[in-house]
């Protein structure tokens, strides 16, 4: 077992790991806000516009290459990006050579699904228009996967700069969370409480269906998606959303899959300091340099 899996299942029996999640996703903080400029490394370069008073940063080096990661960050759709999703930015940036395009999109409970499109579209199309001449590529891990996968789905009729390379890391698939696998798996989650997960979706739904792909894109048309590499844990509620979406990735038309399943690895480990996490973040790198 991973140093991560023992450390969260050792908080989770003492209660506090789920507890802790749970408060933060059901009352969010907003006075944390880890993408300010200031807390950069100095020797980056960074661009930042605004969608509609919405963030959005470019992040990049003298060095930097025509290839733009377009980020969307985790945090069930209620938290703001967080410490460890900084640093993965840096990292793709200072060792890979890539351009990184962090969003800070609307989220819940202020907003709902609708307006977190409207503004990472306007956002994908701007950055888009500002930097010809580069490729795209989608990064989403946890909510934010489940984003980038239904915002790829829904890319196919609206931009000709479509994404050919996207990485869903940990990524929440279905937010109706009515696989019947999951309560199997719910045990082994060290991380996520199911309840606040379920209430936060609904939130974060508004008036759509649960089961309407731009909120869980599980149900949505995999064909044509490019190349997705798929990453999760086996110690993970998400588990069987993602192993079904490894099925329907493998009997699409025009997709492409690469998979890695952490062994006994919990959900969205990547923000944590451990050899996992750079391991992790090298394939990544790679991928996207492919």
């Amino acid at each position: 077992m991973s140093l991560l899996s023992n450390v969260a299942v050792s908080l989770a029996k003492l209660g506090n790991i789920k507890k802790l999640n749970e408060r933060a996703m059901e009352n969010p903080r907003r006075d944390i806000d880890f993408f300010n400029r200031k807390y950069f490394d100095k020797s980056l370069i960074l661009e930042e516009e605004f969608i509609e008073g919405f963030q959005m940063l470019t992040v990049k080096s003298e060095n930097s290459i025509k290839k733009n990661v377009f980020f969307l960050h985790g945090g069930g759709y209620t938290i703001r990006a967080v410490r460890g999703h900084r640093i993965i930015v840096e990292k793709l940036v200072k060792k890979y050579g890539l351009k990184v395009t962090f969003i800070d999109y609307p989220l819940a409970p202020e907003n709902t699904a609708e307006k977190t499109y409207d503004i990472v579209e306007k956002a994908y199309k701007r950055i888009v228009e500002r930097d010809k001449g580069d490729e795209f590529y989608l990064f989403g891990d946890s909510a934010g996967g489940g984003l980038a996968l239904g915002f790829l789905q829904k890319l196919k009729g609206l931009c000709t700069y479509f994404p050919q390379r996207t990485v869903l890391m940990s990524p929440w698939l279905d937010i109706s969370l009515t696989n019947e696998e999951i309560k199997n798996f719910e045990e082994k989650d060290p991380l996520l409480p199911l309840g606040s997960l379920i209430k936060i979706g609904k939130k974060y739904a508004g008036k759509l269906d649960l089961k309407d792909p731009m909120l869980s894109p599980i149900y949505g048309d995999m064909d044509n998606l490019g190349h997705i590499f798929l990453i999760f844990g086996t110690n993970e509620i998400f588990y069987p959303d993602c192993m079904e979406l490894a099925k329907k990735l493998e009997m699409a038309q025009g997709s492409e899959k690469t998979l890695f399943i952490g062994e006994n690895l919990c959900h969205d480990w990547i923000l944590a300091p451990l050899k996992e996490t750079e391991e992790t973040l090298e394939m990544i790198g790679e991928f996207y340099l492919k």
